[in-house]
């Protein structure tokens, strides 16, 4: 139990906790404005000069004491409700991340795609970075040369069509970039994991993440936050999602990885039993 509550202490934004602990302050303060009145109580009516200066001491420490109690308690809560709400992840945004996993699940199936999702960064006709879904697994390629506005594939040989859509976590990128004034192309992946903290610390999004290189590979790992449950649904209900068609969320780490090497992000295997999703990825020339 205690370990949870430390687990749940640390999953705190900074304006959270920084809240939580003014209240707590306060409630401190009331503790001590109570004893002062308390003492006060005690003494009751005198005429004794000596008693009648500690009810003067103690009448001035219990005003210090609730005036300053007052104003902890309604800065923290002030910091938890209103500066934690831009962080916090609405009803609306767990719902959304759902229902679009189902509905590009029930895509995916209907078109036959079974392959494993490839990030393409933008080059070789693109201007913004694509997601290439091959219709099978094993070894794939995207096309040599696309554009814009190509959305199937038949592949080179026709015989393997595959889907080319916009990524989902693409406007969460752009708006990251943005919100930093930072531009990630061709920055290197320690970059890119460095400016997405604002995943983490800024919008809530997710626990934790980090990029390790592991036997000549790439390995992404995401822990939620905010959107735990939803993710948690995702990965029960659809759990070819995380390796198909990722959520906003991942979907915009693997285009940073995409964007900051100017290399294709291929999803070789995912390990979402638990809440740490984990991402084996190959990074190659394209």
């Amino acid at each position: 139990m205690a370990e949870r509550r430390l687990l749940a202490i640390a999953k705190l934004t900074p304006s959270k906790a920084f809240g939580i602990a003014l209240v707590i302050v306060g409630a401190l303060l009331l503790v001590l404005a109570f004893g002062a009145q308390s003492r006060i109580d005690e003494i009751g009516p005198t005429d004794e000069p000596t008693q009648l200066h500690e009810i003067s001491s103690l009448q001035n420490e219990r005003d210090v004491y609730l005036v300053t109690a007052i104003a902890c308690i309604f800065l923290g809560l002030f910091a938890v409700a209103v500066l934690g709400e831009a962080s916090t992840p609405t009803l609306a945004t767990k719902s959304q991340m759902v229902s679009s996993a189902r509905a590009l699940n029930d895509i995916t199936a209907g078109l036959s795609l079974t392959g494993s999702a490839m990030f393409l960064p933008a080059k070789r006709g693109l201007t913004r970075e694509r997601m290439f879904l091959p219709a099978t697994k094993g070894k794939s390629s995207p096309p040599e040369a696309l554009s814009d506005d190509m959305v199937m594939s038949p592949g080179k040989d026709g015989s393997t069509p595959g889907l080319v859509t916009e990524p989902t976590g693409l406007d969460l990128l752009n708006k990251v970039e943005q919100e930093l004034n930072m531009k990630l192309a061709d920055a290197g992946l320690e970059a890119a994991e460095g400016t997405l903290q604002i995943l983490k610390h800024g919008m809530g999004l997710m626990s934790d993440f980090h990029f390790k290189e592991r036997d000549g590979r790439t390995v992404m790992r995401v822990e939620y936050s905010g959107l735990l449950e939803a993710c948690s649904t995702v990965r029960k209900e659809k759990p070819d999602t995380c390796r198909q068609v990722p959520c906003f969320g991942c979907s915009c780490l693997l285009l940073a990885a995409a964007r900051s090497t100017g290399k294709l992000v291929s999803i070789d295997d995912v390990d979402n039993k638990l809440d740490s999703v984990v991402f084996t990825l190959s990074l190659r020339d394209w």
